[in-house]
Parts: C-alpha cells; structure tokens; sequence
C-alpha cells in the first residue's frame, strides 16, 4: 500500500510535467506570432488570429431515413440522387470503390441502381463548391435501425447548400423520376377511368413529318412547360389546345404518342360516345391528373352529334331533356375553355380529325384551339426519314430522283408508304416497292384487296377515302329521329371514332 507521500510526490511531479509542456507551448507560440504578425501585437491577439474563421470550419446537414414514424423523403431523394452521382461519378471525385447495385422487382436490367455501403462517401461539385456525402448507420430512438446521410461542407457555401444545392437536389429527383416512368393510356368507360400502359415508342425522332413543322411543334410544347407565372400572370389556366387534322394514315395518334412520350404525360383518351351527360364530362374533367394530355379523336363525329342532341331542345329549356340524353355542343364547349377547363393546370388538349371543314367554328376559334397542326401526305423529305429510319439509307439513293419527283404528283399517306419499306428487309427491294405504288398511283392504278391491281378510269381524287354527309331528318319525326351518322368505310357508327386516323 502506497503512503500518503508517496501519492502527493506523484502529483507534484505530473503538475510540473503539465506546467513545463503549457511553458514550451507558450514559448513555441510566441515566437511563430513574432515570425509571421507585425512587431508590437500582442500575443493573445495573435494567436485568436492564427486560427481558421469561423465561416472556413466544416458545417453538416444530417438526413436521417426516418421522420418520426415515417420515410423521410427528403432521404429517399437524396438517396436517388447519390445513386445517380455513383453511375456518373469519376474516380478523382473520391467515389467509393465498393458499392452496392439492385434491380427493383419487375424492372429490366437498364435499371440496376447503384447505393453506398454505410460508413463510405462521394464528392459532389456544385457551383465550384465541394460537398461531400456520407452514409451512415445508427439505431434511432425508438430502437429500430436506420441510415443517415451527413452532407458536410465549408461554413462560407452554407446558404449555397441550403438556398440552391438542396432544393436542385430534390428538381433533379424529381425529373429523373418522371423520365423513368412509364406514361399511361387512360379511356372512359362507365365515368371512370381505366388505365393501361401506353407502350406506344412514337417519339419525334422517329415521326415521318415535315422537318420545319417536327420542330416548331417540339419549341411550342417546350415554351408551355416554361410559361406557368405567364399564366399566373395573365389570369389564364395553365393548359394549350391543338387541333391535328389532316387526311386518314399521316400520322395523327402517332403525333399525339410522340408528345406524351417527349413530355412524359399520361394520355386521357375521352371517348364521348359514351359519356352519358354533360355532368359525367365535367366528372371525368377534375378526375384527370395535372401534366396529363386531354384526347378527343375525330372529334367532327363527336361534334356532328352533340349538335344534333342541341337542336333537340336540351340547351334553350323549349322541351325537356331525357334522362338518357349525352353531351351536348355547350357542355363539349364548357369542356374546352369554360370555369371546368381550369380544374388542373399543365394540360393539354387534343382534337385530331379527318375533316376540319365539318367542326363548328366556335369549337376551333383561337383561345380554345391555340394551335392548328396540319399532317398532310408524305412529302420527300419525310420520305427520306422513313428510310433511313426503316433501312439505314440516308442519301444517295438511285431512286431518289423518281421519287422526289413523282411525290410532287402523287398524293399518298406516310402509312402507305412505310407499309411498303416494311415489305422486307432489303432496303434496294423496299424503295422498288415504294417506287412502284407511286406509279401506279400516278397512272391512275390502285390496289385490290388481293393484292393483285386493277386498273381504274378514274382521276386520283377518287382514290382518297370517300365521306356519307349527314343524312336529313326523317321527316314527321323531328331532328333528333335522324338516322345514326356513319363516316368512312369502317361501319362505326354514332361513337365518335367514324373513319381510319
């Protein structure tokens, strides 16, 4: 057992050990002070300014997985987004050498995702500055594990981080989100709305159209979903409508597949035939998602009858209104640009039809209908585009020179002719093909149904798909007891999908 003295020896000699060190430091301070600050300031001072402000020390934001009882969702986008700085990461910005990859259940293999293990780190550059995230793991309070991320960086880029780094984290996210998601075709069946999967792969790259008018349509599209505090401003709901006419087989549906796919919106496609009253339409309205697309196809079938279901007396009170009465021109018109039409905003609206001289003008004028988009026939330059699209040739083509000429001539459908590049595989025996159809055509020769040709005494207008106009009212029996409206060739009758698109 040590005595008393022998303890109080021990501690003298580690308090003047202790005393001897803050001497030499001192010392070792002083004269640093005395090398580097002028002469005459005082040590104190010197050294308080020998170290780092407080704006150069390292701040943190810490984001745990969990708020409270529920995901934190500002972690599961930072949690995408240093996903995505893993796949593009290169080596000098310290990415960690060991990652973790999935494959969420019933995705392909294009989505394998990229994570972090608990306890590495990767460098990010924003604006010139450094920022680094950390993952880690710990247990929270209420005793279930968690992860955290710990965003470290210098204390002068704090209102950087905070004011612009984070929010542009959780935009990218976010658009990185609606690119990844498969758009959806919606139709109406009994007032409510049934979603499939729109697997349509249309897009404007592969769109056989006019070059001029492919990319006025794409700055037009681009210039709505830049312009919501224009709208704001203007008191205007946020919403565009496009009137797409032009004979059957140009590319109508394939246009409107081609703006869902560019803009990543879901496609309502609204069959009014069977919208059973004005009060179901407004239904269907308010229950459309916001970034969505409005489609009404060959809406002259559509318009023709609500027209017909007006003059029966169901908009001016003159007689009573059945139960089973449909949508009317006024109710297809409150539709269009009424107070519904501003139950959502960032949508658009699309009427495709075959015949434009059949619509009732107040349903086209401007401020409904914004834009008009004309598909007409194929014309040289598209033609080009299906075949280097169909068959890799681009230019340079012997049979170029016949067909240019002879589509100044002739008119026919990008449908027809993509019909024919599809024939077969090679490319010199489909443009022979095309080459053929365009001469026929021209010599007045059109194609029987089995697949033979018969030649025709007639001018190449008759060959285009011929149109029943509306059949009078029978008479003694009022407007309304017309006979059912049937357009084109198809047989459809009283739906509102009369004719090919």
């Amino acid at each position: 057992m040590a005595s008393p003295t022998n303890g109080a020896l021990e501690r003298y000699k580690s308090a003047i050990t202790t005393a001897t060190s803050v001497v030499g430091a001192a010392m070792l301070l002083r004269r640093l002070v005395a090398d580097v600050l002028p002469a005459g300031t005082p040590p104190l001072v010197g050294a308080l300014l020998l170290l780092p402000p407080p704006s150069a020390r390292r701040h943190a934001v810490v984001i745990e997985e969990f708020d409270g009882a529920l995901y934190n969702r500002v972690f599961l986008a930072a949690r995408a987004y240093v996903s995505a700085l893993l796949a593009s990461a290169p080596a000098a910005t310290g990415a960690p050498r060991v990652v973790k990859a999935s494959l969420p259940r019933g995705a392909g293999a294009e989505q394998i995702t990229l994570a972090m293990r608990p306890g590495t780190a990767v460098v990010d550059v924003f604006r010139g500055a450094e920022l680094t995230w950390r993952l880690s793991s710990h247990g929270s309070s209420g005793g279930a594990g968690g992860e955290a991320f710990r965003l470290s960086f210098d204390g002068e880029h704090r209102e950087l981080v905070l004011g612009a780094y984070l929010p542009f984290v959780m935009a990218r996210v976010e658009a990185m989100a609606r690119d990844r998601r498969q758009a959806k075709l919606y139709s109406n069946e009994w007032g409510k709305w049934r979603p499939v999967s729109l697997r349509n792969a249309s897009t404007f790259a592969t769109l056989a159209m006019d070059a001029a008018l492919r990319q006025d349509v794409l700055e037009d599209l681009d210039r709505f979903l830049g312009q919501k505090e224009y709208y704001e401003r203007t008191g205007r709901a946020w919403k565009r409508g496009y009137l797409v006419h032009g004979p059957p087989g140009t590319g109508k549906s394939s246009l409107v597949a081609a703006i869902s796919n560019h803009l990543h919106f879901d496609v309502y496609d609204l069959d009014l035939g069977a919208v059973r009253s004005n009060t179901e339409l407004r239904k269907l309205l308010i229950r459309m998602k916001n970034r969505s697309i409005l489609l009404i196809e060959d809406v002259d079938c559509a318009s023709v009858a609500a027209q017909r279901r007006e003059a029966d007396g169901g908009s001016d009170g003159s007689s009573p209104a059945p139960k089973h009465q449909k949508v009317t021109l006024s109710g297809l018109l409150n539709m269009v640009d009424g107070l519904w039409s501003s139950s959502g905003h960032e949508r658009i609206l699309i009427f495709t039809t075959n015949h434009v001289d059949r619509l009732d003008p107040a349903l086209i004028r401007p401020g409904r209908m914004d834009k008009h988009i004309h598909m007409g026939y194929c014309g040289f330059g598209a033609f080009k585009e299906l075949t280097a699209i169909y068959h890799g040739v681009v230019d340079g083509h012997p049979l170029f020179p016949e067909i240019q000429a002879l589509l100044r001539e002739v008119d026919v459908a990008p449908a027809e002719l993509a019909e024919k590049l599809l024939a077969t595989d090679d490319a010199d025996a489909a443009l022979e093909v095309a080459a053929k159809l365009l001469r026929d055509r021209k010599a007045g020769v059109e194609e029987d149904g089995g697949g033979g040709y018969v030649r025709q005494k007639l001018h190449v207008e008759a060959s285009r798909p011929r149109r029943r106009s509306v059949p009078a009212p029978v008479p003694g029996r009022g407007v309304g007891a017309a006979r059912r409206v049937v357009f084109g060739r198809s047989g459809m009758r009283g739906r509102g999908r009369g004719g090919r698109r």
